[in-house]
């Protein structure tokens, strides 16, 4: 099997879908429409949402500890666990789909 620019697009505009319908399924209700934390049922959760474009450009935040997060949930601050819900690659999806939709 060889290795084309054609397939890498291919594989990277599947991820992209995947991120996007997981994270409008899953996230945006609470995360809002660009991941700013600022979705229609924030207002009612114990802590503000994160806001995941700040998330991933802070210094000591790696893609993996979120993708953690992502999967293991915070219960108290009204994150509910993803595990079982999503793969790792899901959360990656989604982690990356948030990025681009910021530019």
């Amino acid at each position: 099997m060889s290795f084309t620019a054609s397939a890498a697009t291919a594989n990277d505009a599947s991820h992209f879908a995947n991120g996007k319908t997981k994270y409008r399924q899953l996230c945006q209700a609470c995360h809002g429409d660009k991941g700013l934390g600022d979705g229609p049922t924030a207002a009612s959760l114990p802590s503000k949402p994160a806001n995941i474009p700040n998330k991933l450009g802070e210094f000591f935040t790696t893609k993996n500890s979120l993708v953690d997060d992502i999967l293991e949930g915070d219960t108290e601050e009204g994150m509910p666990s993803s595990q079982g819900v999503i793969t790792r690659q899901d959360a990656i999806d989604i982690l990356d789909y948030v990025e681009m939709i910021q530019r």
